[in-house]
């Protein structure tokens, strides 16, 4: 999967994303056009590596476009580039002002990641580009002779899109309430920080938040059913871990290629660890890979003494308290409001370490460079 980053100029059009998110709920599809620069006139020396990725993007092989003004940052997911006419779905502004379009992206789903907020885009997120192009420096806001379309890798890859149900999409929710933001900004504030939102996998803060906006509505109703609450709180650790199991095994099989050799059964289908990286197990089952043998004796080879703890350890007994609550729901017995605290305050670091938290400071503390 490959990367660009495109600024967005509000000169041409004040309401940029507004006007393609009006067309993408229309029409499930909208077209955002590279603007020629009518000032700044210098060619892409790197023509040839766009033309290779632009051919070989389609519907499986998406692209990831960020859009951004350095106030707000979007990530827009891109199946089609052309350099032919799409006024048909594009925003009228395109045609009207009689703008000179070198490229279309037609994009079929987009999430907002930053907005109003400048310091978030150039720390949390700029930082984390990497720009191939440019001796692989760190991208650079200031001083740059950068042109965009600009390709860029990440220090974390990130895929927005990933493991993405059929029938969902991100765009009719763009633009979050004025409570969803309050509780997201609370969170940043007094539990996750800053720093780390940006590495957690990208539906976590949503699934917490939308958690948090259940839970506060309806804990005083002794009568509610807060199935949904523990599945959203689940979801996000299960991702997590999955996110954190992948690390782990691209940085043990530097050392013991034999990693994806480890053989193990969900629902009576054999896998090997390989398959992990596109079949995403169950819980129970990182429980038995995290302890197998091979991994515990790589892990006191090659991991240090934290990492081998948190994952024989730690892990597990985290998964342990899922499942305990979570099992329940599924058998039909709605949670109690003291299993629904219980997970809300390990989720998200009430009186303790967030689990959450834990696992992605784990990540790129110890697994850094996997």
């Amino acid at each position: 999967m490959k990367n660009l980053v495109i600024l967005y100029n509000p000169y041409y059009q004040s309401d940029v994303i507004e006007q393609h998110l009006k067309i993408l709920i229309d029409k499930k599809i909208v077209a955002f056009g590279k603007i020629k620069s009518k000032i700044k006139v210098v060619e892409n020396e790197f023509l040839d590596e766009l033309n290779n990725i632009y051919s070989s993007t389609n519907e499986s092989n998406y692209l990831q476009l960020f859009l951004t003004d350095y106030s707000n940052l979007f990530v827009a997911k891109v199946t089609h580039v052309t350099s032919q006419g799409m006024s048909e779905i594009a925003p009228c502004y395109y045609k009207d002002k009689e703008l000179e379009v070198e490229q279309w992206y037609v994009i079929k789903d987009i999430r907002e990641l930053v907005r109003n907020d400048f310091e978030s885009v150039r720390d949390n997120y700029l930082a984390n580009f990497t720009t191939p192009n440019f001796r692989n420096h760190t991208y650079a806001i200031y001083g740059n002779s950068y042109v965009y379309p600009l390709i860029v890798d990440m220090k974390h890859e990130m895929d927005y899109f990933a493991n993405q149900d059929k029938d969902f999409r991100y765009y009719p929710n763009v633009y979050k309430s004025k409570e969803f933001l309050e509780i997201k900004e609370n969170l940043i504030k007094y539990s996750f920080g800053s720093q780390y939102v940006n590495f957690m996998h990208p539906d976590t803060m949503d699934n917490i938040i939308s958690a948090e906006i259940e839970y506060q509505a309806n804990y005083a109703n002794p009568l509610y059913d807060f199935s949904s609450v523990i599945v959203k709180y689940s979801k996000t650790m299960e991702q997590e871990i999955y996110i954190f199991t992948k690390c782990l095994f691209k940085y043990l099989s530097q050392y013991e290629n034999k990693i994806f050799e480890i053989t193990y059964n969900v629902q009576g289908h054999e896998y090997l660890t390989k398959d992990l990286f596109h079949n995403i197990p169950n819980l129970g089952t990182y429980k038995f890979l995290l302890r197998h043998p091979l991994i515990q004796e790589c892990l006191e080879n090659h991991g240090s003494k934290q990492l081998k703890f948190y994952t024989s350890k730690s892990i597990p007994h985290h998964i342990n308290i899922i499942q305990d609550i979570r099992n329940e729901s599924v058998h039909g017995k709605a949670p109690s409001l003291k299993d629904v605290k219980t997970l809300r305050e390990n989720i998200i670091g009430v009186a303790c370490e967030s689990m959450a938290l834990e696992i992605v400071k784990m990540r790129i503390r110890e697994l850094r460079n996997s």
